[in-house]
């Protein structure tokens, strides 16, 4: 139920709340809640949305008077073109309706809209920060309460102002994150990420006492195709050849970055056996690969695999181990993957 505030108390409590929410560095749905929890308290509204775009998937947080309290539900949204065409738009107004929305707003309210009274009255504001559009703010009418006015209209659009300054730190700081741990040109894991998870892999091998593999990839032939092509069309047959890598890895592998020309991946719960068909699925799909300036089969990779516990108890052995294997499948002629465990078998110690 909206209570009396005027503008200045309303201003008042937003910036004061939600600013010292965000600069506390509080969880991003602490934030959305508490802007939520205001609006219910400041608009004569018996629900409230807040609809953004994150990584590709619009996110709904609705509130919602709960008899005599309030409660807060999260879910994807189905996805619409119509709303990440207008979540991607430039708009600076608030817009309202009664019955119908505007044409923009038609298809993103009729998913916010579909189990409610068609009579509600609703209002909404966009989510903008420095000119980007970031999602909505959208309020429906308590169905026996005070209809929205002008003032309302002004407080959503103060309110979806402190929305987008918490959305826009949330996506910044995800931003970062995401750049902390991936390699900047392949777009896959770096080599502080994949210590980090090899560290935590041999704990959980440990564990529950499973087996994983580990695989050095090493892109052959690449300083010729760079001396022939350019740098700038070698980085993009490494971007390429990350992509291949990932295309053909399973949901639980980590692929990443390890050195120059060089990738590396980590398979839970993988035997040799295993690691030997993945490393082949890999190598047969980079041979036919077509690369921007060579025919298929001239840019290949050699691959070398160590397998947890039996290869190597710690970080540094299993790579190691793989780093020999793989310098093995180079002299071989390249374009091949070979196992310590093989070299281990024709040189006992």
């Amino acid at each position: 139920m909206a209570k009396n505030f005027d503008e200045k108390d309303i201003l008042l409590k937003t910036f004061s709340e939600i600013s010292s929410l965000i600069t506390s560095g509080k969880d991003n749905s602490i934030i959305f809640q508490k802007i939520l929890y205001i609006a219910l308290d400041v608009l004569p509204a018996s629900k409230v949305h807040l609809i953004f775009l994150d990584d590709h998937r619009v996110i709904k947080y609705t509130a919602e008077l709960h008899g005599k309290g309030r409660k807060v539900t999260v879910e994807d949204m189905p996805e619409s073109k119509g709303v990440l065409n207008w979540l991607n738009r430039e708009s600076r107004h608030a817009t309202e309706t009664e019955r119908s929305l505007s044409l923009d707003l038609s298809l993103l309210a009729s998913e916010c809209l579909k189990e409610e009274d068609s009579t509600n009255m609703v209002i909404s504001a966009p989510l903008v920060a420095k000119s980007s559009t970031f999602g909505i703010l959208v309020a429906i009418n308590e169905p026996a309460g005070r209809r929205f006015d002008d003032k309302d209209i002004h407080l959503i659009t103060i309110m979806s102002n402190q929305a987008a300054i918490a959305l826009e730190n949330y996506l910044l700081y995800k931003k970062l994150e995401v750049e902390s741990i991936t390699d900047g040109l392949t777009g896959v894991y770096n080599y502080r990420f994949l210590i980090r998870s090899i560290q935590l892999e041999i704990k959980r091998a440990k564990r529950f006492n499973y087996t994983f593999s580990f695989l050095m990839l090493d892109v052959d032939n690449l300083k010729e195709y760079n001396d022939r092509n350019g740098h700038l069309a070698g980085s993009r047959a490494l971007k390429n050849i990350a992509d291949v890598i990932m295309k053909n890895s399973r949901e639980i592998d980590l692929v990443a970055k390890y050195g120059g020309d060089e990738f590396a991946m980590l398979l839970p719960q993988t035997d040799l056996e295993g690691a030997i068909v993945m490393g082949n699925r890999i190598l047969k799909a980079i041979r036919r690969f077509k690369f921007d300036a060579v025919r298929p089969g001239l840019l290949t990779c050699s691959i070398g695999v160590a397998v947890f516990p039996t290869d190597a108890r710690n970080v540094e052995e299993i790579i190691e181990k793989a780093d020999i294997a793989l310098y093995k499948a180079k002299n071989r002629g390249k374009n091949s993957i070979v196992s310590f465990r093989e070299l281990n078998a024709l040189n006992p110690s």
